[in-house]
């Protein structure tokens, strides 16, 4: 009887024990954000002709710093957001791309132009899974290019 009780508490210290590990090995060796750092290229707000729809088109370049990402399969999120914060729309890559030691990646995404009004963007570039942040945040207002005098003009507000 108390040989089972023993065993009982034996097996719950070394599955406790390895809980622990685990966890303190996790965030030993997880992600601070600074393995990549973004900088903003260049951004486009267009309108797509025979849609209700404007076309958003921001490049960013970015610079790996750590090492071990290199050649590694990364994601981009790229998130729309209405002024009052609200995540309108978000985008990524379904299978990542490899990360290059330095390289620009391009996100695209459509807007109705019913909701286009006061938009936001943020850029982030997460680990393949999109649960670990890699990179800076990069947050950017999309340049209105090539619209019609017949078109309505969004007013886009500024985050920084």
């Amino acid at each position: 009887m108390f040989f089972n009780i023993y065993r009982r508490i034996s097996v719950s210290v070394i599955i406790s024990g390895i809980c622990i590990l685990l966890a303190v090995q996790g965030t030993v060796s997880g992600y601070t954000g600074k393995e990549i750092t973004l900088k903003l290229g260049n951004a486009e707000f267009i309108p797509l002709n025979g849609t209700t729809n404007y076309q958003i088109k921001i490049n960013v370049n970015y610079s790996v710093s750590d090492p071990n990402l290199i050649g590694q399969k990364v994601n981009a999120v790229m998130k729309v957001h209405a002024a009052d914060g609200t995540v309108l729309k978000t985008t990524s890559f379904p299978s990542g791309f490899a990360a290059n030691i330095t390289g620009t990646t391009q996100m695209l995404t459509n807007i109705p132009k019913i909701i286009a009004r006061n938009i936001t963007t943020e850029i982030v570039f997460m680990d393949l899974n999109k649960t670990n942040v890699l990179s800076n945040t990069v947050e950017t207002l999309p340049h209105i290019a090539n619209l019609k005098t017949s078109e309505s003009m969004p007013t886009i507000t500024n985050t920084t």
